[in-house]
């Protein structure tokens, strides 16, 4: 459990500093607000290079590749077999891909490292939904298997409501695409458009929700490991959501964290940097990143900041506003020491984190019953004036919370 407050400043007197990483540029020495305006994905960056094979085409120029078929297929580790995505609209005689025939592009929602994620309009069910498409092809049948382990982790979380929903993946000429439920934001897009600490209430909506999703991976013996504001969703009616799981690991796996990889330098947890993969470096990357959202501060990617950070320090020109129970919560999870920091099933059952859970459902049904009451409003005044058209073009802000849900 935590370090008592009065033993904190002896504990941390004799800590020996944790090396930094000689790749985290940048380094910071001071703490600071963060800036207003910045793109969305500003702060992704480059995963490690994976080793990998040449790609066949340099070894066997002339031969069929397998891994290289021109039709879609679909991807699915719960059934084994790769078939062509069903939809009634998908056409295989003509040029045009699945997605082209299936999905019309609404925008551009973001772009990381290895994909690009775009808001698309679903022409079979006329749901709006997200789609992350590979941003380079497959280079040889390993890179496909690696790419298509992000599916297969996705599958393994399955569905909770405060996870990120997978609805189908398919590839399609060495690309591979997984569509997903959209939401309206991420969590780092909004507290960089507001531009100033996020309310106390809703941080501790932010916590519950985070926490439950967070014990959901937990009790599957998956770890997250890439937990960021950039990787937590807001769905359209406030739920918080994790997604991005491309760098989970399975404990209970044959591989274990053999093949574990860490996420981005400024939320990951110190022991991670001797090779300890435990549930307790998400936990620590979840109260990074309520520390930042709750504080608007700039987290280091080095530096003598990141070394406070990481050895029990917290800033109080930024958190001298927060509430008490919410520092006791965030102390909890930036434990230096992985062994006695704080677990989950300890957090949620704090009296503080309960009392923030009940209100958090009353306001979420509270919120539902508004919601479902306008939308009916909507249909009835789009029906009555499109001559036809059950929805008018104001309604459609509405149109997301009909086809997805939570």
């Amino acid at each position: 459990m935590p370090v008592p407050d009065d033993e904190m400043s002896q504990v941390l007197m004799t800590r020996t500093p944790i090396p930094v990483p000689t790749h985290f540029s940048q380094a910071e020495q001071s703490f600071s607000h963060k800036k207003r305006g910045r793109a969305l994905c500003y702060s992704l960056p480059p995963r490690p290079p994976v080793k990998n094979i040449p790609p066949v085409s340099r070894i066997f120029p002339n031969k069929q590749r397998s891994w290289s078929q021109p039709r879609p297929q679909s991807v699915s580790f719960q059934s084994p077999q790769h078939k062509q995505p069903i939809s009634r609209l998908y056409d295989h005689s003509k040029e045009e891909t699945f997605y082209k025939q299936c999905f019309q592009t609404l925008c551009k929602l973001g772009r990381g490292s290895f994909g690009e994620v775009y808001k698309v309009r679903s022409r079979e069910d006329g749901c709006v939904y997200a789609v992350k498409r590979s941003v380079s092809p497959f280079r040889g049948e390993s890179d496909r298997l690696r790419k298509l382990q992000e599916v297969r982790k996705h599958e393994r979380v399955g569905e909770h409501p405060n996870c990120l929903r997978l609805v189908r993946a398919w590839e399609e000429k060495r690309v591979l695409y997984l569509q997903t439920e959209l939401c309206s934001s991420s969590l780092q897009q909004y507290s960089e458009e507001r531009g100033e600490p996020l309310p106390a209430q809703e941080v501790w909506s932010i916590t519950c929700d985070l926490l439950r999703g967070l014990k959901h991976l937990h009790d599957r013996n998956l770890l997250h490991l890439d937990i960021k504001p950039a990787n937590v969703f807001i769905s359209y009616t406030g739920v918080y959501k994790l997604g991005d799981f491309g760098l989970v690991v399975e404990l209970d796996g044959a591989e274990g964290s053999a093949e574990a990889q860490e996420g981005d330098p400024r939320y990951m947890a110190p022991e991670l940097l001797d090779g300890v993969f435990t549930k307790a470096a998400d936990v620590f990357s979840l109260g990074m990143t309520l520390l930042e959202v709750a504080c608007n501060m700039e987290l280091p990617k080095g530096g003598e900041g990141w070394q406070q950070l990481r050895q029990g320090h917290l800033p109080t020109e930024f958190t001298s506003e927060l509430p008490p129970d919410f520092l006791k919560v965030l102390s909890g999870m930036l434990e230096p020491d992985y062994r006695c920091r704080a677990n989950v099933d300890w957090l949620l059952s704090l009296p503080a984190i309960q009392r923030a859970q009940r209100w958090r459902r009353v306001t979420l049904t509270t919120r539902g019953i508004v919601t479902k009451i306008l939308y009916i409003f909507q249909v009835r005044a789009g029906s009555a004036s499109s001559s036809g058209q059950w929805v008018t073009e104001e309604g459609m802000d509405l149109w997301p919370l009909v086809c997805i849900g939570d």
